[in-house]
């Protein structure tokens, strides 16, 4: 049977019921905005969108209009809403689209009016609020400002306003809750200017599952619906299943002596004699190159510590203390073999990063295959 150099098997059934647990956690009345940004976390946009929505979700977020425009174009006819910052010469491109912009100025404000115009449309829009994250939106002295010149033009519509938790997955909430009460505010005044503004979200997977009371009339979470851990999950008694298993095969083994220096900089030598296996992935695939001497990789159900530097193409293993190992037998690197699991948070973990870096990282080498 042929497989691939390096492939990720994703499993659409998971992604489904992270949507149905993520919305246990919420009334009937709140909506989900599942995050699909960069190719769904690595996991493919257009899939597992797709699974969302089908379990539940009322709408999808992407980073940049391309993302959005491709799922467009691939049959998606639920609301898309890019989350990031869009360029001028995008904004034609979104409103034929239908595609849901978000504002963090009254520049582009009065740059989509005009636009919605000439394109003979009323554009929904959403407001993003900078509560302390610090890296877009308008600030809350003049978020309502903004707020009222979308409700007092002509060609948009006013349909949701969002802020973004920096510090949602951790012990202590202080800082989120005080973001909170400063969106609040921010609502309670565009209301007394009467203006009502149907979707509300802040909340992200950290959020959703510690803080209830950022929940409002809809949720944003990402990494929940791919089976990740932002860091607070298991505190907060919440369970998701990971969507992704990553695996390749060895392409090359062979027995070397005690003493053998392996790959660049030979930063590790062998011990004993030994059997050294060689895997074709490496950290142009997403494989961590910080894993070098520290990561370990399944095969048969057995753990194997990766040796030497990361590559851009090539891991090595050593496979001494293993059952026989050929060439042709399939490696795990991220997922369940024979009752060992290594999860996407052990390579953060090692690697300094967090857990859905690793997804997003891989590469266009590594082949999606999906189930359910």
């Amino acid at each position: 049977m042929y497989r691939p150099r390096v492939w990720a098997e994703i499993d659409l059934e998971a992604i489904r019921e992270n949507m149905r647990a993520v919305r246990s956690r919420l009334s009937d009345e709140t909506r989900v905005m599942a995050v699909v940004k960069a190719d769904a976390y690595g996991h493919g946009a257009l899939q597992t969108g797709r699974a969302a929505l089908e379990a539940g979700a009322h709408a999808l977020a992407v980073g940049d209009s391309g993302e959005a425009i491709e799922l467009r174009e691939a049959g998606i006819s639920a609301p898309i809403s890019v989350l990031g910052a869009l360029v001028e010469k995008e904004l034609d491109d979104v409103i034929y689209h239908r595609i849901t912009p978000t504002i963090h100025s009254i520049d582009r404000v009065r740059l989509l009016d005009r636009r919605a115009k000439s394109h003979g449309v009323q554009l929904p829009v959403h407001v993003m609020m900078d509560t302390g994250m610090g890296r877009l939106g308008v600030l809350p002295a003049f978020a309502a400002r903004l707020v009222g010149e979308i409700a007092e033009s002509k060609n948009l519509i006013m349909e949701g306003l969002g802020t973004h938790f920096p510090l949602s997955a951790l012990e202590d909430q202080e800082f989120t809750r005080q973001q909170i009460a400063q969106f609040r505010r921010v609502v309670d005044r565009t209301r007394e200017m009467g203006i009502r503004i149907p979707l509300l979200h802040t909340a992200n997977s950290a959020a959703l599952v510690s803080v209830p009371e950022s929940h409002f009339t809809m949720v944003r979470p990402g990494a929940a619906l791919y089976g990740l851990d932002p860091g607070n999950f298991k505190r907060a008694g919440f369970s998701v299943r990971p969507a992704l298993k990553l695996k390749t095969q060895v392409v090359f083994c062979k027995g070397v002596p005690k003493g053998m220096a392996i790959s660049y900089h030979h930063t590790y030598r062998t011990t004993s004699q030994t059997r050294i296996a060689t895997l074709p992935v490496g950290y142009n695939d997403g494989y961590p190159f910080s894993n070098g001497n520290r990561g370990r990789v399944l095969i048969a159900g057995r753990s194997a510590p990766v040796i030497g530097r990361v590559t851009m193409d090539y891991i090595m293993v050593d496979v001494g203390a293993l059952p026989p190992v050929s060439v042709g037998d399939e490696v795990t690197l991220i997922g369940d073999a024979g009752g060992d699991s290594i999860r996407a948070e052990e390579l953060a973990e090692r690697a300094g990063l967090i857990p859905y870096a690793i997804t997003c990282m891989l590469g266009k080498r590594v082949k999606r295959v999906y189930s359910g």
